[in-house]
C-alpha cells in the first residue's frame, strides 16, 4: 500500500471516529428499581453504548444493579430514605404475593416508596446537573411520574419507556370499541356492557388515579410545578417506546412518536452450564420450565400444589425458587438463564406469571406458556394467551391440583398451541433490526431532529379532545334541541289543526 493511501485510510478514520466522537451523547437512564423494568432499559443502553454513546443509571441505594448488567455505571440517590423505602417494598410485594392487597393498594404504596426517597434527595441531584446530560431515557408510568420530575429538573428532553404506554397521557389517539385499557383483561373482541365500560375507565382513569392514589411533595425538585403540569409532563416526552409488538399486542392506532420496541430482552441463546444442558438432553420427554419472576413469591400452599401434579409428569421440571434440590423429576434451583433455556429443543412449556418480558422470549423461541397472573399487566397478557391461542392461564383462586392438571395435559396435547406461537415466532424474527435497535435509532433521531414533527400537534389536544367526548357531548346536546324542536312544532301544529277544526265546527 502507498504511503497516499495510508494516510488517506488514516484521514477518512479520524473524520469518521471524530465525527462519532462529536455527535456521542450523554444519557441519562432512570428506571423503576426491579429487574424486569432495568433490563429493558438496559438492553436499549448497550445499543447506544456500541453506537458511541455514555449511558448513567439513575437508581436508589438500596438497588444491586449488578444483578442486572455488571459494572453498569450508575449515579446512586435515597440515602436518607434508603431502608425505610426497602423495607416499604418488601412490605408490598409480600402482601401482593399472598393476593392480600389489592392493585390500588399496591401502586399506592409503590409510588410512596419509590417517588418519596427520588424528590427528597437534592445532594444527588446536583451530582446530575454536574454531570450535563444531554437526553434522558425514563420508565415512564402512568402512577409514577415523579420519574419525569428529573429531566424536568435538568431542563433536558427525554424519552419515555415502557411495557404499556398510556395513549392518553402520551396524546395518542384512542378506539375505546378494540382498544382495551391496559389494567383490565378485555380483548379487542369485547361485548357491548365491556365497551361501555373500557370507554368510562379510559375517561375517568387520568381523573380518578392522580386523585386517589397517594401524592408526594415534589417542591424540592420542582419548585413552582403546579399539580396539573405534573400530569402533563408526559406529554412532553420527545418519543414514547413501548416494549410491545403487533404480534403480541392488539392493533391499536399510534401517532409516528409511538414506536413498538417489543423484546428488548431477547437475544439469541448462550450455551447452558453442563449440569443444566445435561438436564435438558436427558429429558426423554421433555421439560416444563417454572418461574414466577424475582419480585414476587409464592406462599407454600401453591407450591405443594404446583410439586403435587409435577411429580406425576412424566416431563422433567426446571423451576427457579428460593432454594437447591432435586426431588424427583423435579430440579429447583436459584438461578435461571430463562432465555437459554427457553431455546433448547427439548423445551415444551413454561409455566410464568406472563411478564413481558417473559412471554417475548417465549415467543421469540416458539414455546407454549401456562400463566398465573399476579399483578399489573400481567392479566392483560394472559388474556393474550387464548386470543392468540398460545397457551392457557388461571388465577390463583382457581388454582386446584386438578386445573393445574388439566391444563398442562391440554397444552402438551394439543399441536395448535405450538404451532400457534411457531409461527408468530417466524413472524416476528423476520424483522431486520431488533427492538433494542429500533429503540436506539429513534432516540439518535430526536437527539439531533427533535421530536416535534413526530407528534402532528395530537399533544395539544385534552383527554376528553383525544376521545371526542367533546364532540360526542355536543352532537348529543344538538340532537336533543333538534328533537325538541321538533316536538315543539308537532304541539304547535296539532294545536293550529284543533283550533282550525273547533272554528270549522262553531
Amino acid at each position: 500500500m502507498s504511503s497516499f493511501s495510508v494516510w488517506l485510510f488514516l484521514a477518512i478514520y479520524s473524520s469518521v471516529y471524530w465525527s462519532q466522537q462529536v455527535y456521542a451523547a450523554k444519557i441519562l437512564a432512570v428506571t423503576l428499581p426491579m429487574y424486569s423494568h432495568v433490563a429493558e432499559s438496559n438492553a436499549v443502553a448497550v445499543e447506544l453504548m456500541k453506537r458511541g454513546h455514555q449511558v448513567t443509571f439513575y437508581f436508589p441505594d438500596y438497588f444491586d444493579s449488578n444483578k442486572c448488567a455488571p459494572n453498569m455505571r450508575t449515579i446512586r440517590y435515597g440515602h436518607d430514605t434508603m431502608s425505610t423505602a426497602q423495607s416499604q417494598i418488601e412490605r408490598i410485594t409480600k402482601l401482593a404475593s399472598g393476593g392480600k392487597t389489592s392493585n390500588l393498594n399496591l401502586l399506592q404504596g409503590t409510588r410512596k416508596a419509590f417517588c418519596t426517597q427520588l424528590v427528597n434527595d437534592t445532594k444527588a441531584l446536583e451530582k446530575l446537573r454536574h454531570e450535563q446530560f444531554d437526553f434522558a431515557i425514563i420508565d415512564y408510568l402512568f402512577f409514577l411520574k415523579c420519574y419525569l420530575l428529573v429531566p424536568y429538573n435538568l431542563s433536558i428532553p427525554f424519552a419515555g419507556i415502557s411495557t404499556s404506554i398510556s395513549q392518553l397521557d402520551a396524546g395518542q389517539p384512542i378506539a375505546t370499541s378494540v382498544t382495551p385499557f391496559f389494567m383490565t383483561s378485555y380483548t379487542p373482541n369485547m361485548a357491548f356492557h365491556e365497551r361501555v365500560i373500557n370507554t368510562i375507565i379510559h375517561v375517568t382513569s387520568h381523573i380518578v388515579f392522580d386523585l386517589i392514589i397517594e401524592s408526594y411533595d415534589y417542591s424540592k425538585i420542582a419548585p413552582g410545578l403546579s399539580w396539573k403540569n405534573l400530569q402533563e409532563l408526559s406529554k412532553q416526552a420527545e418519543i414514547y417506546l413501548e416494549n410491545s409488538d403487533i404480534v403480541l399486542s392488539y392493533p391499536k392506532p399510534s401517532m409516528p412518536n409511538l414506536i413498538q420496541v417489543g423484546g428488548l430482552t431477547v437475544k439469541p441463546p448462550k450455551p447452558l452450564p453442563k449440569n443444566i444442558q445435561k438436564f435438558f438432553d436427558e429429558a426423554e420427554h421433555g421439560v416444563i420450565i417454572v418461574s414466577f419472576g424475582s419480585t414476587f413469591k409464592f406462599n407454600e400452599n401453591l407450591k405443594n400444589i404446583f410439586m403435587s401434579v409435577f411429580q406425576k409428569l412424566n416431563q422433567r421440571i426446571f423451576w427457579k425458587a428460593d432454594e437447591e434440590k432435586e426431588i424427583g423429576n423435579v430440579l429447583i434451583t436459584k438461578w435461571l438463564p430463562q432465555n437459554d433455556a427457553l431455546a433448547h429443543p427439548n423445551t415444551k412449556l413454561i409455566i410464568y406469571h406472563c411478564g413481558n418480558n417473559g412471554m417475548f422470549e417465549s415467543l421469540y423461541h416458539g414455546v407454549p406458556l401456562i400463566c398465573v397472573p399476579q399483578a399489573a399487566d400481567q392479566f392483560m397478557n394472559s388474556r393474550k394467551l387464548d386470543y392468540l391461542k398460545i397457551g392457557r392461564f388461571f388465577y390463583h383462586d382457581d388454582l386446584s391440583p386438578v386445573k393445574l392438571q388439566e391444563c398442562i395435559h391440554d397444552v402438551l396435547g394439543d399441536p395448535k398451541y405450538t404451532a400457534n406461537i411457531k409461527h408468530l415466532s417466524e413472524i416476528y424474527r423476520s424483522r431486520p433490526e431488533t427492538g433494542a435497535e429500533r429503540a436506539a435509532s429513534a432516540i439518535e433521531h430526536v437527539i439531533k431532529y427533535g421530536g416535534k414533527h413526530l407528534n402532528l400537534n395530537q399533544v395539544d389536544l385534552s383527554t376528553f379532545q383525544l376521545l371526542a367526548v367533546d364532540v360526542w357531548f355536543t352532537i348529543f346536546l344538538l340532537l336533543i334541541v333538534f328533537i325538541k324542536i321538533l316536538i315543539c312544532i308537532f304541539v304547535f301544529c296539532k294545536r293550529f289543526v284543533q283550533s282550525k277544526t273547533k272554528v270549522k265546527q262553531n
